[in-house]
């Protein structure tokens, strides 16, 4: 049991890009977020546009998840604590192939009965880790998850097989 098994069900971050793939990257996930906030004439873009470029690291570089199997026991978890900027965890989801996060989806942002409320929701999208309503609760949802993968680790892994190996 090494890791070399465990991240054999990770997506792999791609070998260095150029810094215009990096920047028109950055750019789909800022417009994907101010296009569904203009349709729905609701939500906040200004988180997704400032926080685009550090989501592209942890997501692209940073982050094992798989989005083909969003319930992965050693996936890397995403908690957004500020809920209203919501759009900006659709948009890297649409992007990275999560497919509870279709562009129809995205265009329904929003609205009644969609698969993109206003604030995540963990059980309506799969692949969202904690439903966040109230300010702050998406951080205690975090060091909760951060604590829980110590526990997991100080009791299961062993020096030579490393069973719970992802981070919060």
């Amino acid at each position: 049991c090494s890791r070399g098994l465990l991240d054999t069900f990770a997506i792999q971050a791609p070998p260095k890009v150029s810094q215009e793939v990096v920047d028109k990257c950055v750019n789909a996930i800022r417009f994907l977020a101010i296009d569904a906030v203009n349709k729905a004439k609701s939500g906040h873009p200004g988180l997704p546009m400032g926080a685009a470029p550090m989501s592209y690291v942890l997501f692209n570089e940073t982050m094992r998840f798989n989005p083909k199997n969003p319930n992965w026991f050693n996936r890397d978890r995403f908690v957004l604590s500020a809920g209203h900027g919501s759009m900006l965890q659709y948009a890297l989801m649409h992007l990275v192939g999560y497919d509870s996060v279709s562009m129809d989806d995205i265009k329904q942002f929003r609205q009644w009965d969609s698969r993109t409320p206003g604030h995540p929701e963990n059980f309506l999208t799969a692949g969202v880790e904690v439903t966040t309503g109230p300010l702050g609760q998406g951080i205690c949802n975090a060091v909760g998850l951060a604590a829980a993968e110590a526990h997991l680790a100080a009791r299961f892994n062993k020096p030579d097989c490393m069973v719970v190996d992802h981070y919060t």
